[in-house]
This record gives C-alpha cells, sequence and structure tokens, in this order.
C-alpha cells in the first residue's frame, strides 16, 4: 500500500512540475512583443521618397500591385523620423493610357447634392460604356448637404460654378489635358477655360506650383489626400492614413508636398482629408470597390462624403 501512495504522491509532483513549467512558457511567449518584420526589397516610388525627403525615418515594407493597364497602387509602411507608424497608398495613373479618364463622381449620381461613401458613388456613377477601376475622395464640402466648397463638374455638366478665394480645381479637358485651376501661389490666375471643363472637382492649398514646392504654415498631423501630376501626364494620388497611433499617425502638409515633389509632379494639390481620406480600387471578379485603406473612424469604415475622383476606362 505504502508502495502504491508513494508512486501517486511522485506522479502528482511531476504533473505540477510540468504544469509550472508550461505556464512559465506560455507567460514568457506572451510577453514578448511580436518582432516587426521587414521588407528588405524597396519599391521605386519608395526609393524615391527615402532619396529625396526625410519622411521616412525607418522604412518597414512595401509592396506594388497592378491595379489594370495604367495604374499601379504602391503601398508603403514606415516609421516617422518620431519613431510613431505610418502607412501610405500612391496611386500612379498613366494617362497616356487609351481610354483612361478622370471622372467626377457625385452621390447616387444625382445632380442634387447629398452625402454618400465613395465606393457606392462608384458603384452608382459607373455607365454603360466605362467601369471605374479607382477613386479617391475629393474636395471638402457642406457636412449637412453635401455640396462640394469649389469647382465641381462631371461630363460637361456644371454642378458647382463658384471658387472661394484660396481654392484650386483640378480639371480634365475635353481634349485630355489635365490642369489645375484657381490662383497660383503667386496669386495669378491659371489659364484654365472653363468652357473646356469636361470633369473638375476642387481642392485647397498648393502642394507644387510648377515644380516649385509651396510655403506652407499649416503644421497639423492628419490623415492626408492629395493629387498632382507629371508633365508627362502621369497623375499621383496620395493617401496618407492617420489618427491610429499603433497602425498609422499621419502625415503634415509640407510631408505630402515632399513625397509629391520626390515623385516627380509638376503641379499638385491638397484635397480633403482627415476622414474622409479614402482610396477603393474595383476588384474585377466580384465587381465591387474595396476600400484599400484605413478611414479614421470607428470600425474603419468608410465616411459618408459630397464627391470623389475617379479613374474610369471608355469603351
Amino acid at each position: 500500500m505504502n508502495k502504491i501512495l508513494n508512486l501517486i504522491l511522485v506522479l502528482a509532483m511531476v504533473s505540477v512540475l510540468y504544469g509550472c513549467k508550461k505556464d512559465k512558457k506560455l507567460a514568457s511567449e506572451t510577453e514578448v512583443p511580436e518582432e516587426e518584420v521587414v521588407d528588405n526589397t524597396i519599391e521605386p516610388l519608395t526609393k524615391k521618397i527615402m532619396d529625396n525627403t526625410t519622411v521616412i525615418g525607418t522604412f518597414v515594407s512595401d509592396a506594388t500591385t497592378a491595379v489594370m493597364a495604367g495604374i499601379k497602387q504602391t503601398q508603403i509602411r514606415f516609421k516617422r523620423k518620431d519613431n510613431l507608424p505610418v502607412k501610405i497608398f500612391i496611386l500612379e495613373a498613366d494617362m497616356n493610357t487609351p481610354k483612361l479618364e478622370l471622372l467626377g463622381l457625385a452621390p447616387y449620381n444625382d445632380y442634387i447634392p447629398g452625402l454618400q461613401r465613395l465606393s457606392e458613388m462608384c458603384r452608382d456613377n459607373e455607365a454603360v460604356g466605362g467601369s471605374i477601376v479607382a477613386a479617391i475622395n475629393g474636395d471638402t464640402y457642406n457636412t449637412t448637404t453635401g455640396l462640394p466648397t469649389s469647382t465641381f463638374y462631371i461630363n460637361n455638366r456644371v454642378y458647382v460654378s463658384t471658387l472661394p478665394a484660396g481654392r484650386t480645381f483640378i480639371a480634365a479637358l475635353n481634349d485630355g489635358t489635365i490642369a489645375i485651376g484657381g490662383k497660383d501661389t503667386k496669386g495669378i490666375d491659371r489659364p484654365v477655360n472653363l468652357a473646356l471643363i469636361k470633369n473638375a472637382v476642387g481642392g485647397s492649398q498648393w502642394l507644387v506650383d510648377n515644380n516649385v514646392k509651396a510655403t506652407l504654415t499649416d503644421v497639423t498631423i492628419s490623415a492626408r489626400t492629395a493629387f498632382g501630376y507629371t508633365a508627362g501626364k502621369v497623375v499621383y494620388a496620395v493617401i496618407v492614413d492617420g489618427s491610429q497611433a499603433e497602425y498609422s499617425n499621419g502625415l503634415s502638409l509640407a510631408d505630402v508636398r515632399d513625397i509629391m515633389a520626390a515623385l516627380g509632379v509638376k503641379d499638385a494639390i491638397n484635397l480633403d482629408g482627415a476622414s474622409s481620406s479614402t482610396l477603393v480600387v474595383k476588384d474585377q471578379a466580384r465587381g465591387a470597390w474595396v476600400v484599400q485603406n484605413k478611414p479614421p473612424l470607428a470600425k474603419n469604415i468608410e465616411r459618408m462624403i459630397g464627391n470623389g475622383l475617379g479613374f474610369v476606362i471608355k469603351n
């Protein structure tokens, strides 16, 4: 009997010791922070930013994917100089691509101002004869009515004709020319013939004016959306996620300006930002527009916005 009792006691002690070791191992595993995976392959656009700006403190990772012929998307994760994480998205569109055009997007494809999520706006604005392959948010707007702040045209139809002081607008002309209207950084009107505008979406501050970086005084850090183009008609849309401490903390206007200049744009302006900053790309297989970034709202859902700018392939 004593032998049996001794054997039971030994087994019990072994079980307790094994359990303690297992618990210690689990506790140790949970205390070790997840190792950050660093990407050693740097994409061409990322390299331009790293070589020509001080925006990227520590490079983490990046990836470039083809949206369709003539359009690519690059995602870049990095840490700012203050060691806070940031994620940005760059949509690169060669507007020399046959049948690729810019299109103003209105909520519900309606002439009456309203508010709608960008992915739904793409769905409702896509018409027979064309396919919206990607879109970004556009101008600031009245948060109650959705009325855009500045000039807004869709397919030669004028939605908003006024241009408040200090505002700008992106214009896609009937002949395919892309221009930015409004007063430049020297206060001189840009020569955009309003009668030739096919699509237009409003914007705010200049970032790059005729190859010269604009002087900026706003030091706010935020989510951002910006639009620029090169002399060779390559468009860059830069979308910055912000206000999400563990994921992405945003950038200043000067940071976005420097990124645009590094990409080689001739002209660039700031669009609506903060929770409005959105990039969607069409999933051709599903026939749905998928949000690429994380707008800084609860659960990262899209904000209801007043207008957008689409990249459309005409049939």
